[in-house]
């Protein structure tokens, strides 16, 4: 009897470290998340991206039960603060504002970018996105897509269109359109859209795709949107033709919807990445998100499966007009 409570003993004295530690390794498998989490934007606070993150940050702290912090690192177009993104651990806790020209531009531009858009960025969700239109100084004979092509045969050489910058979504896109109407015009670059848009109402420039920030021009009848870019109307000219209804073949695909959204480290355990994704949807959804942001555009989430789409269809797109020598960037 005594040998047989010895070898119980012996028993028990094996089996007590391993249940503690297996209790120990459950507790430091530690629930996410574990601290608070970062946004980091590529752009100086006050600016619509900075708005956006603080907002949603709100909403997903709550939903989370951490805080969440937003870290500005400007410059470069957003790279800065995608390669801080890159240096942090995967685990979640750092995730970052992205948008169309991060992920689907500066790739094809930027030779000295540092990391594969494709690869080592996984989009988690767009938080806005939506339709642009293009407009056109009032004193331009032209309310239409058809109207502005007969114009522009013949007129050769008279029209100029603006954009935000050499590179920037707005050349793009409005590139992508002219190719496809087989017409030209003369690109005039501008450091942001406000200065743009009043050379459009004073007929410096001819044509712009532009954004809801234009609206007060809309509205007093200063600039006319005559298309929309994307496949439904634009909020801030909701009467425009989209592009694609247009009746012209070669932009019967035709849809440009600039975005802007969130985005992690590829790497970290799908599980995370899963209750990120649907923390944030909860957050964009949200009355008080949808609220306080739809001055700023339509909110609209996605998968990171469909926004992986979206940022591939862009960079063929972009890729395709770039290899054609239709536009230079340098």
């Amino acid at each position: 009897m005594t040998s047989f409570f010895h070898g119980l003993a012996s028993i028990v004295s094996l089996l007590v470290p391993l249940v503690f530690g297996l209790a120990s390794g459950t507790a430091g498998a530690q629930v996410f998340p574990s601290k608070p989490i970062t946004i980091l934007v590529g752009f100086a606070a006050g600016g619509p991206s900075d708005t956006m993150a603080r907002i949603v940050g709100q909403q997903l702290s709550a939903s989370l039960g951490q805080p969440v912090l937003v870290d500005n690192r400007p410059g470069a177009g957003g790279k800065i603060a995608m390669q801080a993104l890159l240096k942090a651990p995967r685990d979640g806790h750092t995730i970052a504002y992205i948008s169309t020209s991060m992920m689907s531009i500066s790739p094809l531009v930027d030779t000295h970018l540092g990391y594969d858009t494709t690869k080592d960025i996984l989009p988690l969700t767009t938080g806005l996105r939506g339709p642009n239109v293009l407009a056109v100084s009032a004193a331009l004979p032209v309310r239409n897509l058809s109207e502005l092509v007969a114009y522009a045969k013949a007129n050769p050489g008279k029209l100029n269109y603006g954009s935000i910058g050499n590179g920037s979504w707005h050349h793009l896109a409005t590139e992508k359109l002219l190719v496809a109407l087989g017409i030209e015009a003369t690109h005039v670059p501008y450091k942001g859209e406000t200065p743009a848009v009043s050379d459009l109402a004073a007929g410096v420039i001819q044509l712009m795709i532009v954004s809801g920030s234009a609206k007060a021009f809309l509205d007093e009848g200063k600039i006319v949107a005559i298309a929309s870019t994307g496949s439904k109307p634009a909020k801030h000219a909701p009467k425009a033709q989209l592009i694609r209804d247009s009746g012209i073949a070669g932009v019967a695909d035709y849809e440009e919807m600039p975005w802007i959204g969130f985005g992690m480290a590829a790497g970290a355990p799908a599980d995370i990445v899963n209750k990120l994704h649907g923390a944030l949807v909860k957050a964009l959804e949200s009355n008080e998100v949808q609220t306080r942001l739809t001055l700023l555009g339509d909110i609209e989430t996605s998968t990171p499966t469909e926004l992986q789409t979206i940022v591939r269809r862009e960079l063929a797109s972009n890729q395709k007009l770039l290899v054609s020598g239709r536009i230079k960037l340098n």
